[in-house]
């Protein structure tokens, strides 16, 4: 089978691995259109080759890159269309962008082939979107209904939100994965004379809680936080951090690229993702929760969105906005030792098992066979 893939993080590492598990599945032939340049967590990315690629890699000119649902290619997407002849083109986008909508545009003059999309939507929102452009998304969306043979589920909360907008093809929840440096299993010396670190890792905005770890830590005196990313409510977090009177044991790290993130969670004794959902958004996975738990760090997440679907325990879980019971798993992972080498242990087997990118070329050929393709 001739597989495009279009993908807008193509030129990220992790989009790397990704697409080099999946060129190993047999009788498949790979080609990965990307943009040259694109916009991830506030940085730009270009697209480097490697010099180990099993599949061919087309590059485009994006607009609006940064945009998950707004870009749309200027440039070498009817050019690739028409050079790889793909039978299948399988869409990592949403059903709703306007890329996936250029792409079922260009299905009537470039070819026919079979649609596939991914979708990590799970919020049920008939046919509304947290945008000026949702009845232009509303037609595509509906379209991309019309003319794909299947759709990939992120999380199962994904799955049921497309479901109960009517979509009756075949589905599965095949979740990312994350790179295979954090199932190395680094060895991990901590300074025995080092405060306490609870760290995370995201965008600086509302929706990610952050004001959550702030005000635990005026409840843990002798605890350190450290904050790695950026975003618009930065200064209110700063703002709150000297009123809580904690400014002093809360470290600030801009935005890190992705080659980086190992080495700061390392440092950490707690990853802790704190997201509460708002009108138009729960979080969608949390994939820092994987990349803490493949590398040993314990993770704590809110009950928001899909956390529970990735960490997989209710002890690993405290209700959105409750510092209380923040506080308090902090405090037991203190205290109790066996605990802790028992969350530990149950992190690292669930990310091997589940969120590898071996995994996630695995299911996604099981897919394919499903629907005919291999």
């Amino acid at each position: 089978m001739r597989l495009l893939i279009i993908d807008k993080t193509a030129g990220l590492p992790s989009a790397h691995e990704r697409h080099q598990a999946l060129a190993c599945l047999p009788n498949l032939e790979i080609h990965v259109f990307g943009p040259s340049r694109w916009v991830e967590n506030d940085r730009a990315v270009s697209w480097v080759d490697h010099g180990d690629e099993r599949y061919v890699p087309h590059r485009g000119t994006v607009c609006f890159p940064g945009y998950y649902a707004r870009h749309f290619y200027s440039g070498g997407l009817v050019r690739v269309l028409r050079n790889v002849k793909p039978e299948v083109v399988q869409l990592l986008e949403e059903p709703w962008a306007l890329v996936s909508g250029e792409t079922a545009f260009l299905r009537t003059f470039v070819g026919s082939f079979d649609l596939l999309f991914y979708t990590w939507e799970n919020l049920y929102r008939p046919w509304k979107y947290p945008s000026r452009l949702s009845p232009v998304y509303a037609r595509i969306d509906r379209w991309l209904h019309r003319i794909s043979v299947g759709a990939i589920c992120a999380t199962g909360m994904a799955e049921t939100v497309l479901r109960r907008k009517g979509y009756d093809k075949p589905t599965a929840v095949i979740p990312y994965g994350v790179s295979a440096r954090y199932f190395q299993s680094p060895v991990i010396r901590k300074d025995p004379g080092r405060p306490f670190t609870v760290g995370y890792i995201g965008r600086m905005l509302e929706m990610k809680g952050v004001d959550i770890l702030i005000r635990a830590m005026d409840r843990l005196p002798d605890a350190e936080l450290t904050l790695i990313g950026s975003g618009a409510d930065e200064g209110i977090f700063r703002s709150l951090a000297s009123q809580c009177h904690v400014e002093n044991r809360v470290r600030w790290i801009s935005s890190i690229p992705e080659e980086e993130v190992v080495n700061h969670l390392v440092s950490f004794d707690l990853l802790v993702l704190p997201s509460r959902t708002m009108p138009g958004w729960s979080e969608q996975l949390g994939r820092i929760l994987i990349e803490a738990m493949a590398l040993g760090i314990p993770a704590f997440g809110s009950s928001s969105g899909a956390i529970p679907e990735v960490l997989g325990r209710e002890d690993l879980l405290f209700p959105e906005d409750d510092v209380d019971a923040l506080v308090g798993a902090i405090r037991r992972l203190r205290e109790d030792a066996v605990w802790r080498t028992e969350i530990v242990e149950y992190g690292q087997r669930r990310a091997r098992e589940l969120f590898s990118w071996e995994r996630f070329a695995a299911n996604m050929g099981d897919f394919y066979r499903n629907l005919g393709f291999l």
